[in-house]
């Protein structure tokens, strides 16, 4: 899908998503108008991707890519509100011209997929591109920081600009491999913020399996989270199995119910990579906003 050659204010996106929607519309470029010292050099459109180009981080100290998908129905109820997911490693996430070894999760393609069989509440997905410190900021060497930046810098201002349920129950975070290790850490350490986390294949094993000894010492967050965990069979995935269940059984013994604030999924036949983790990622998406979920529907203002 070919990429519009202008910009557009983070006005104009709003009114475009709230009326157009259209893929041939391309914007005129403009000054930002913002309450917020720092925001993103450029918007582009594309469909149902909004990009925010270079998105700076006083707490980091760099900037990076967000691209933010936006369900069908967004223009078509302007009264709605929608959950959100923070999405790591946010490249991989939709277009196969940026994710790793070019290929993708389509995770775009399959929330839809999701809302046309009525599976899944529609929600808002705010993929957050990884830097060259993704080692650091993805674990907890740099992690608190990072987290900084998401509760700080990125949610305040994706709730100003975009019509989002800002509260706890209506807000995840998803990853795969160390963007599952990272969504761990940031629901567990801020559940007053994040109600849900997403961890594919996540890499409990990072830093001589660091996260059981952090568990250790660690009460059940409060207010309480749901935590989706998984992995596959092959490769890394099997050789590491008893780690992968034992974050499950450490989980189980710190007060989790399987089915209820834990869900737990053994991708047989999957491996630790893009191709796997896009098979099973509409998985945590029913789970959070499922149906029968507990996670909120879109509501009005």
């Amino acid at each position: 899908m070919k990429m519009p050659p202008d910009f557009a204010s983070l006005d104009e996106v709003k009114k475009f998503t709230a009326h157009q929607f259209s893929l041939q519309k391309v914007f005129r470029k403009m000054p930002f108008h913002s309450l917020f010292d720092r925001q993103p050099e450029a918007v582009e459109v594309q469909g149902n991707l909004c990009y925010l180009r270079k998105f700076p981080s006083k707490y980091l100290g760099n900037a990076r890519d967000l691209v933010i998908w936006l369900p069908p129905d967004y223009h078509l109820q302007p009264q709605a509100r929608y959950p959100v997911i923070y999405a790591q490693d946010g490249q991989n996430l939709f277009n196969p011209a940026t994710a790793f070894a070019g290929v993708a999760w389509r995770l775009d393609e399959t929330a839809e997929s999701l809302l046309q069989r009525q599976l899944i509440h529609p929600c808002i997905i705010v993929g957050l591109w990884n830097t060259p410190a993704r080692l650091e900021e993805y674990s907890s060497r740099r992690g608190r920081s990072y987290a900084k930046f998401i509760i700080r810098e990125v949610k305040p201002f994706i709730d100003a600009h975009f019509r989002t349920q800002p509260r706890r129950e209506a807000t995840a975070v998803l990853g795969s491999s160390l963007g599952g290790l990272i969504s761990f850490y940031l629901a567990w350490w801020h559940p007053e913020v994040f109600g849900m986390a997403g961890c594919i294949s996540a890499s409990w094993m990072w830093n001589k399996a660091s996260v059981f000894e952090d568990l250790k010492h660690d009460a059940m967050p409060q207010p309480r989270v749901r935590i989706y965990l998984d992995h596959g069979s092959e490769g890394d995935e099997g050789r590491y199995l008893t780690v992968f269940k034992r974050m499950r059984d450490t989980l189980i013994k710190k007060g989790f119910v399987l089915r209820q604030d834990l869900e737990y999924y053994y991708g047989i036949g999957d491996g630790h990579d893009e191709g796997s983790w896009g098979r099973r990622c509409w998985r945590p998406l029913v789970y959070f906003f499922g149906k029968n979920a507990p996670a909120a529907a879109p509501n009005e203002f």
